[in-house]
Parts: structure tokens; sequence; C-alpha cells
């Protein structure tokens, strides 16, 4: 079977862009590490609610001095569906979130709930049903607390 020119120049297209768009979106079990969920207190310092990928950027008080956390989410939609808006959280508010830890060791986390003390305001945003580890009453079991000093985490 012979391909006309048009033919061959539109599967050449197809062949190079394809591949990319793939290889361009990633999943969250490849970013994230699910074994490592984590906790940390700190103040936001941008709210960036959009689609495919939200983010909350929390800094976070260490002593070495402030460092600020990408805090991933999902596409903007979904996050209003659960009740997080663009005016639900303020640049500068006071907040506790969780999190699956970035595997790569940048400061990074998918979240999975954010809890605003001043208010007691609380969502969760987590893959799973809501366990509840981020309340007032606390973080709960198997969420590991974070010591952004202790050198080792």
């Amino acid at each position: 079977m012979k391909l006309s020119r048009t033919s061959r120049k539109i599967m050449a297209i197809l062949l190079f862009a394809v591949p990319g768009a793939v290889a361009g979106h990633h999943t969250w079990v490849v970013e994230y590490d699910r074994d490592d969920v984590i906790v940390l207190e700190g103040t936001v310092a941008e709210v960036n609610l959009t689609s495919p990928h939200s983010r909350i950027f929390i800094e976070v008080e260490g002593s070495d001095g402030t460092e600020v956390w990408a805090g991933e989410t999902w596409p903007l939609g979904a996050l209003y569906r659960r009740g997080l808006t663009n005016a639900s959280l303020a640049v500068g508010d006071a907040v506790r979130v969780t999190g699956e830890r970035a595997r790569n060791g940048r400061p990074g986390l998918h979240l999975r709930s954010i809890y605003r003390p001043a208010d007691e305001w609380r969502v969760w945003i987590g893959l799973r049903q809501d366990t509840g580890e981020n309340t007032v009453e606390g973080v709960g079991d198997g969420v590991n607390q974070v010591q952004l000093e202790d050198e080792s985490v």
C-alpha cells in the first residue's frame, strides 16, 4: 500500500507529537511517595488554582530560614466540588497541611488536607475517603511530623 505525500506528512506529525503529549503528563505515584505522608505548618505564600494542576505554596520556617513548599493538587473544578475556591485561602493565612512528600527531594507535596486554625476551616482534597487526619485535635496516625531543622528528612 502506497501512502500519499499528505498522508505521510500527517503520520510524521502524529508520530512526533503524540509521545511528547503523553510524556508531558505524569501520575501522582511517580512524583510523590504515597507512604511518606507529612504535615507542614506555615503561611500561605501563593494560591494558584488552575487546571490541570493547582498549586498552593506554603512558607515554612526552618533552622536555615524560610523555605517555600509547593503543594500540588487537583484542577480547579475538582477543588470547587470539595469546597476549596479562590475565596477560601488568602496569602498570609496560617495553615497546617498534610500530603505525600515529593520523591525527588524538592520541597513539595501532593496535598491531602488543609487546615486553618484561625477559624478551624478544613478541607479534604486527598485521593481516598477523608481520614480525618488534619483537624483541630491534631494530625493523626500515619502522618510524619516534619522537622526541617533535622537534615535527615
